[in-house]
């Protein structure tokens, strides 16, 4: 192995984490370009051949893998700036994504208004046709109606076009059909199917998946395929990668054929970047938080195992698929503090982003953030942020502190900026109590694993709040996810819809629905590059009881067909997971199996961990000064002591308070803490 290199788009900065053969990490941080993603990533590209004293062709050949998160899905349902899209749904059925599951976010509040669809009524065409349950066709498509909505949406300049139709997950004839006269009707327009991104039951969750993807498709695919093309004519000679909503990644062509998966696809990475630094230490039970500039990330590892949800939600609208379940809040660096109508100071959820970005950049941000409120409080080294290579002009940040907080309140400057301070800290406790107490979970029982430019400045508090024993931060911490980007799997998940009983068991069928989904999964993986031998494949069934909503997802017995016995197998399995769950099960009755599903795994051969020889020098070779830094247990400035992380090695103890400083990420440790390096060279924080 040459080269790996992952790359992580963020709000304010996109990272780069480039790692060779030997193990040697290098990290590099490009401030995004909102208006042209690509730029920035072009930028970086060349940084970074350049420190490897190569130019760009050289440096993109000898890469082995590349692999890509990007905010620009998510990022366009959240500003709803997608293109005009329409939807054909069913006869009678267009206005699924009007009435929802017939729940309201706040059931009880009666002056809550709906939220606005994703695509307006006049472009929600009916269809005439009808698929009933068992997959028979009710009522023929009438292709006229598919040539009429065709003109009609002609007329208003659709630009991508949905097509979900009821039961097509039973039997997807009409709606293939339907692709095929929008393909004669109005090429080059892209047009999704909901039996291709989500064949399962529950219509608003599968027709709100197709809107999804076909809204965020005409931008992300424009962009991967010029990403893509820039590296091949570049020198790179292997598929671009792209990380997925499921934690793991995918070529660009598949993440197009289903676009939901490029949702949320940069935090997905961030349990498997925290768990490359935690399982070598023996740890397997850790929350990871990422606090870069415009976001706050949580996400939960129990037993060395992410935690997986299909209730994730963008914009109050489902997802459907299974998704790593990261629980995300607007607090960052860059994080706008601001005065309520009360006269309460409130810090966030909206960020100054990378532009104008805080005040203290000096690019005609005025409205204070916390990274300006960390510049204040001395937490910040103006001379060494990025580096050094970007400027930072702390008299803005003192004077937007003074003008926006520090003045309405009747407080000195420093004051404020400690205000600011413990506000966001507070609103990220809360979040982290959200995946862990929230659910049952004792967060004292984990360790936190901090990621993001701006975490390891807040972590020792968040931890000392919660009760927490350690936090680590990797030396890989500012940037985070575009790490675990390239220690993450290539996975893929296919399902089917096949609907028996563990009382009826009928193996025959269920075997032909596995073999036709490991089918695909193999193929799909060797079209891919990948060898047939290096593939796993993992076997699920949808399960509940008969009467119930919902159901619970199982393992299914992998590698040999399934029999009668297996029905039995799959009943106890459910039965178990029921009562782990919820307390109760009922063991005498039969369980309903519903969606089988398959996993496609493809390992990546991670970047060797190189363990470091223990330090031979005194702590003190680190020391690169003091400076006046404020803490809120002294309510002023004390002289702190600052250290130079690049030159901390294992074994060395820093004793609270002081500052470590890194290239990417500031550590505070605060009074009563201690911060060692381990054998890998990653920051222990002892709470």
């Amino acid at each position: 192995m040459q080269y790996v290199l992952g790359v992580d788009i963020g709000g304010t900065f996109t990272d780069f984490s480039l790692v060779d053969g030997s193990g040697h990490i290098t990290l590099w941080k490009e401030a995004t370009t909102p208006q042209s993603p690509a730029l920035a990533v072009q930028r970086g590209l060349l940084a970074l051949a350049e420190q490897q004293g190569m130019g760009l062709a050289e440096f993109l050949a000898g890469l082995d893998l590349f692999v890509h998160g990007q905010t620009i899905a998510t990022n366009t349902v959240i500003q709803r700036n997608g293109p005009k899209a329409a939807l054909l749904a069913t006869q009678g059925f267009r206005d699924i994504i009007h009435f929802r599951d017939g729940y309201k976010p706040e059931r009880y509040n009666i002056q809550l208004q709906p939220p606005d669809d994703f695509i307006p009524r006049y472009l929600r065409l009916p269809i005439t046709e009808r698929i009933n349950y068992a997959g028979d066709v009710m009522v023929p498509l009438e292709e006229g109606s598919v040539r009429a909505a065709a003109q009609r949406m002609r007329e208003a300049g659709v630009q991508s076009i949905a097509v979900a139709f009821l039961w097509s997950i039973m039997n997807a004839a009409h709606e293939r059909r339907v692709k095929e006269i929008l393909e004669q009707e109005l090429p080059g327009v892209p047009v999704v199917l909901s039996s291709d991104v989500l064949p399962m039951i529950r219509e608003w969750e599968r027709t709100t998946c197709t809107v999804l993807s076909a809204y965020v498709l005409p931008g992300i695919s424009r962009y991967m395929v010029e990403l893509e093309n820039f590296l091949r004519e570049n020198g790179f000679r292997h598929p671009l990668l792209i990380m997925q909503l499921n934690g793991g990644t995918s070529t660009v062509n598949k993440v197009m054929q289903r676009p939901i998966y490029s949702l949320a696809s940069g935090p997905a990475a961030a349990p498997v970047a925290g768990l490359h630094c935690t399982k070598r230490v023996g740890m397997n039970n850790v929350i990871t938080i990422d606090m870069g500039g415009t976001s706050f990330d949580v996400s939960m590892v129990t037993d060395g195992t992410p935690t997986l949800t299909r209730d994730l939600r963008v914009h109050e609208m489902p997802v459907g698929v299974a998704a790593v379940n990261v629980h995300s809040i607007g607090a960052s660096g860059g994080s706008i503090a601001w005065m309520d109508k009360g006269g309460a100071l409130q810090v966030g959820p909206h960020s100054a982003g990378a532009e104008p970005g805080p005040a203290c950049y000096g690019q005609g941000g005025t409205a204070p953030t916390c990274t300006d409120a960390n510049v204040v409080l001395g937490y910040i080294n103006p001379d060494y942020f990025l580096g050094g290579r970007r400027e930072i002009l702390p008299e803005l940040s003192a004077r937007a502190v003074d003008e926006h907080v520090a003045k309405p309140l009747g407080l000195s400057v420093p004051e404020a900026a400690h205000g600011i301070f413990r506000i966001i800290n507070h609103n990220m406790v809360d979040a982290i109590r959200v995946v862990s107490i929230e659910r049952g979970i004792d967060p004292r029982d984990y360790a936190l694993v901090v990621g993001g430019g701006a975490g390891a400045i807040h972590a020792g508090m968040l931890g000392r709040t919660l009760g927490m024993k350690t936090a680590i931060i990797p030396r890989y911490s500012g940037v985070f996810c575009s790490f675990g980007m390239i220690v993450s799997d290539v996975r893929h998940d296919y399902m089917q819809a096949f609907a028996t009983n563990t009382g009826r068991f009928d193996p025959t069928r269920a075997n032909q629905v596995i073999a036709d989904l490991e089918r695909r999964a193999i193929d799909d993986m060797i079209e891919e590059g990948f060898p047939e031998g290096e593939v796993t494949l993992a076997r699920y069934a949808d399960a509940k009881y008969p009467a119930q909503i919902h159901e619970l997802t199982i393992p299914v017995p992998a590698g040999r067909p399934l029999t009668a016995a297996d029905g039995a197998e799959m009943a106890a399995a459910f039965h178990d997971l029921h009562e782990r769950m919820f307390t109760y099960c009922v063991r005498e009755s039969s369980v309903d199996l519903f969606h089988w599903r398959v996993i496609a795994h493809r390992r990546v051969r991670s970047p060797e961990a190189t363990a470091f020889p223990p330090a031979v020098n005194p702590v003190s070779i680190a020391l690169k000064g003091s400076r006046r830094v404020y803490f809120g247990d002294i309510n002023d400035y004390r002289d702190t002591s600052i250290y130079d992380g690049e030159k901390l090695e294992r074994g060395m103890i820093v004793t609270g308070p002081a500052v470590v400083e890194q290239t990417n990420t500031t550590i505070v440790v605060f009074a009563g803490q201690k911060l060692d390096v381990n054998e890998f060279g990653d920051f222990i924080l002892k709470l």
